[in-house]
């Protein structure tokens, strides 16, 4: 008997949050010939060194998970910078990876595209409805381009695609930056700095703005699911919403921290509420493996072993 033919799969943005889980997930399956991709390896915004990395290795899928990425801070100190990057990230990706014969994409985006005027829960349909927050504008309008792409690349060439509107992500080898971060990773650095020193720990904006925060190990199965079994727009979320101050109470638990929260009302909220319908992502059978505290836990334990090693 000849042993099963292994498909060739490329990971985009293996270094980051996600493509780092999303490789240890695709790597369960021997028969997948998993090639990690970094910034390290291939510049995607060099377009000649994108075709001739995507010609070299001439795989089966991509998974293209890299992306300039920061929160509400970053992204609106730098809307054009997050906009012209992921632009060309993106487009250079597709267009390589049609050249080199790719059979499907599956491309990460963010539910950062949808509208205040989409409806709750959120629902791929509307996608296209209104304009995207102005606190992401730049961020958002890329990856909506990304789709369109995708789109108009099924209907010339015929390429498969998936296309995943990732809620708030967090995780291991995240980025904790407080300044420009993401909401969770930012607050873990505070707390645990508050946590050591004793200090208070301030928060942007009033609390009231609900999230649905999701562990980067189960959203990897998640997207794994996907390209095995999808084709289309498809919300990637944990499907359970919570609030700033709620998750900060946790927080306040989970990183035994004595002193007192205090909100900065000054600073914008963001949108109010994001929940998601799920009814895709349900169909294909995911379940989250871990609860937001197992995964905070996790996450806090990991990034003090890592703040523990750095200080050494």
């Amino acid at each position: 008997m000849t042993d099963p033919v292994k498909k060739s799969t490329v990971v985009t943005g293996a270094s980051g949050l996600v493509g780092r889980a999303l490789v240890e997930e695709l790597s369960k399956d021997a028969n997948n010939l998993v090639i990690p991709t970094s910034s390290a390896d291939v510049n995607l915004l060099d377009f000649q060194a994108t075709c001739d990395f995507m010609a070299r290795h001439r795989p089966d899928i991509v998974y293209h998970m890299a992306a300039r990425v920061s929160g509400i801070a970053g992204n609106m100190r730098a809307h054009g910078r997050g906009y012209f990057d992921n632009v060309m990230m993106n487009t250079h990706v597709i267009e390589a990876a049609r050249l080199a014969g790719v059979k499907k994409i599956v491309g990460m985006g963010s539910t950062a595209v949808y509208s205040d005027l989409a409806r709750l829960p959120m629902v791929e349909e509307d996608i296209w409805v209104g304009a995207p927050h102005s606190s992401e504008a730049g961020y958002a309008h890329a990856k909506r381009a990304m789709l369109a792409q995708l789109e108009a690349y099924r209907e010339q060439y015929g390429i498969d695609y998936a296309f995943c509107l990732s809620t708030n992500l967090f995780g291991p080898h995240d980025k904790f930056d407080e300044q420009y971060g993401h909401v969770l990773p930012s607050l873990i650095s505070k707390f645990h700095r508050g946590a050591m020193n004793n200090e208070s720990v301030t928060i942007w904006g009033s609390g009231t703005p609900q999230r649905d925060f999701f562990y980067v190990k189960d959203a990897a199965a998640a997207i794994r699911m996907i390209g095995e079994k999808f084709s289309g727009t498809i919300n990637l979320a944990s499907g359970r919403s919570i609030s700033i101050f709620d998750v900060a109470t946790l927080l306040k638990k989970i990183t035994s921290l004595k002193s007192d929260l205090l909100w900065d009302r000054s600073k914008p909220d963001g949108q109010k509420l994001r929940a998601y319908d799920l009814g895709k992502l349900s169909e294909l059978g995911f379940r989250p493996e871990f609860s937001l505290e197992e995964a905070l836990i996790e996450t806090y334990e990991w990034y003090k072993s890592e703040f523990e090693h750095a200080r050494r």
